[in-house]
C-alpha cells in the first residue's frame, strides 16, 4: 500500500509491532525463530507481522553504503521560490546524490542530504544542479565532518534491557571473506538489499545466478570492511515520535567533541554530526509533540553550557529517506534509488 490516501487509513503499530522493530533496529537480519522468544511471539506470527508492516510501508530493512564506500556528504539548504518547492524536491529526488530529502518550516525549505564521490564531484553536483534548477532562490552548504552518531543507532525503546541484550546476543559476527569483492558483484549486492535487507543468501544467490557461499563471504567481506550496512526504519508518523526537527548549533572548537558525545544520550537525537559552515554541530531529532521542540532546546541549555542553538527548522513532509521514496503520509513506497557506492566509481 502505497497511495496516499492509504495511507491515512493504517492503524498506528501495537505494542508487539514495536517490539519485533526495536528487535530488528538492533538486528536488521535476525531469524525469525531467535526473536520469537524474545518478544513472546511465534515465528510464523513473526513473519507475517513482519510481511504486514513492510508491505504498507510502515518499517522496512535496507543495504547501503557503510562509512568506508561512502565520500564526502553535506547538507544542502534551499530556498525556494514561492509554490516551486515540491517541483523541486520531486526533481532532486530521482538523483542517487540527494540520499534524503525534508521539507521542513524554517530558515530553509528544503534540507536535502547530498553525497558525491569526492569534494569536486559533490562541489560539481551542488553548483550544477542548482543551476538547471528553476525557482531555486539561494542555497547554503554545510559539510558534514565527524558523525557523533546516526539514525541506524536510534532505537523505539519497546524492549527491556535484559531483551534488549538478548537480540544482542542473537548478532553473529561475520568472519571476513577472502581477499576483495568484484566491484559488479559489491554493486549487484547493494541494489539487491537496497530493496529489501532480508533478502535470504539464497534469494540473492539466485537472483545474481551464482552460489550461495559466494554471496555469503562477499557480504561478510563488505560488512566487515565497513563498505555495506543493514539497518531498520520506521515511518515517523506512527512511531510514537511524530515530530521531526532539526537544529543548527554553534559550539566553541575546545568543546566540540564534549559537547557532541554528551548530545547523543538525549533520548531524542537521531542525529548529531559536526559540521563546516555557518554552524559547527547539527542535530536531527525526533521528538513526540511539536511543543517538545522548545523543551528539547531548554534541555540542551541547562544539561550543556556554552551551546548556541542558532537556529531549528520542523520538517513538515520527508520525500525521500536514505535513497527510499516516502509517500505524503511518511509511509515508505516500493520506489529506491540506490545510494552510490564511491569505491565502485574509482579508477
Amino acid at each position: 500500500m502505497t497511495t496516499d490516501d492509504a495511507s491515512t487509513q493504517i492503524a498506528s503499530l501495537d505494542e508487539t509491532d514495536k517490539r519485533l522493530i526495536q528487535a530488528l533496529q538492533i538486528n536488521p537480519r535476525a531469524r525469525w525463530a531467535a526473536l520469537a522468544p524474545i518478544i513472546g511471539v511465534d515465528s510464523v506470527t513473526l513473519a507475517r507481522r513482519w510481511e504486514r508492516l513492510s508491505g504498507n510501508g510502515l518499517a522496512w530493512v535496507a543495504g547501503h553504503p557503510g562509512p568506508e564506500a561512502r565520500g564526502p556528504s553535506a547538507i544542502l539548504e534551499i530556498e525556494a521560490e514561492p509554490g516551486t518547492t515540491l517541483e523541486i524536491a520531486n526533481a532532486l529526488a530521482a538523483d542517487p546524490e540527494a540520499f534524503t530529502i525534508d521539507h521542513t518550516a524554517g530558515g530553509r525549505d528544503l534540507l536535502v542530504i547530498v553525497g558525491a564521490t569526492d569534494l569536486e564531484a559533490l562541489s560539481e553536483y551542488v553548483m550544477g544542479r542548482m543551476r538547471r534548477l528553476d525557482g531555486v532562490r539561494a542555497t547554503r552548504t554545510l559539510l558534514l565532518s565527524s558523525p557523533f552518531t546516526d539514525a541506524g543507532q536510534w532505537r523505539l525503546r519497546s524492549l527491556s534491557a535484559d531483551e534488549v541484550a538478548s537480540v544482542e546476543r542473537t548478532i553473529t559476527t561475520p568472519s571476513a571473506g577472502r581477499g576483495q569483492v568484484e566491484r559488479q558483484l559489491a554493486h549487484d549486492l547493494l541494489q539487491i538489499l537496497g530493496h529489501d535487507g532480508r533478502a535470504t543468501v539464497t534469494t540473492i544467490a539466485r537472483e545474481l545466478g551464482t552460489g550461495p557461499r559466494r554471496i555469503r563471504e562477499a557480504f561478510a567481506t563488505l560488512s566487515t570492511q565497513g563498505r555495506l550496512v543493514v539497518r531498520t526504519e520506521v515511518a515517523r508518523a506512527h512511531s510514537g515520535w511524530p515530530v521531526h526537527a532539526w537544529y543548527f548549533l554553534r559550539v566553541p572548537a575546545a568543546m566540540a567533541e564534549r559537547v557532541g558525545a554528551a548530545i547523543t544520550r538525549l533520548n531524542e537525537v537521531r542525529m548529531a554530526a559536526s559540521t563546516i559552515g555557518p554552524y559547527n554541530l547539527v542535530l536531527s531529532v525526533w521528538m513526540r509533540t511539536l511543543a517538545d521542540v522548545q523543551r528539547l532546546e531548554a534541555a540542551i541549555d541547562e544539561r550543556i553550557p556554552g551551546v548556541s542553538i542558532a537556529d531549528r527548522s520542523v520538517v513538515l513532509r520527508s520525500l525521500k529517506k536514505e535513497g527510499r521514496y516516502l509517500n505524503a503520509g511518511g509511509l515508505a513506497t516500493g520506489v529506491t534509488v540506490p545510494l552510490q557506492d564511491s569505491l565502485l566509481h574509482r579508477a
